[in-house]
């Protein structure tokens, strides 16, 4: 009965000293997922910039030594020991003949390990 007598900002008060306990962690795990993704994020893709660059890379370095671009993918992945994860991506390569810069595309894998859902 007393309760009905008490006064607004009182009750409010009482109010949110109850739930406080059980709302913070909700919050808290909130907030900790969404840095998590943020991060996850953030290393997909200076992991498709780091590939990208040593795909390019290896494809200068084999004209600057003989005078042409790789002729494949599976060429330029053998001859600088270039390792991906391939459930993370996936990369395109068009060669533009042996004497102009080939097309070079790493794309993540939506859905996949690491990818975009």
């Amino acid at each position: 009965m007393d309760d009905i007598f008490e006064p607004g900002r009182r009750r409010t008060i009482r109010v949110v000293r109850l739930l406080l306990p059980a709302v913070l962690p909700v919050l808290l795990c909130g907030v900790f997922l969404m840095a998590i993704s943020r991060t996850s994020e953030d290393i997909l893709a200076k992991e498709q910039a780091t590939l990208t660059q040593a795909l390019e890379n290896g494809a200068v370095y084999t004209y600057s030594l003989t005078g042409s671009y790789p002729e494949s993918l599976s060429r330029l992945l053998e001859e600088y020991h270039i390792t991906y994860d391939k459930e993370k991506f996936v990369i395109e390569y068009v060669p533009n003949g042996s004497n102009l810069f080939p097309m070079i595309s790493v794309l993540p894998r939506k859905g996949g390990k690491g990818g975009l859902t």
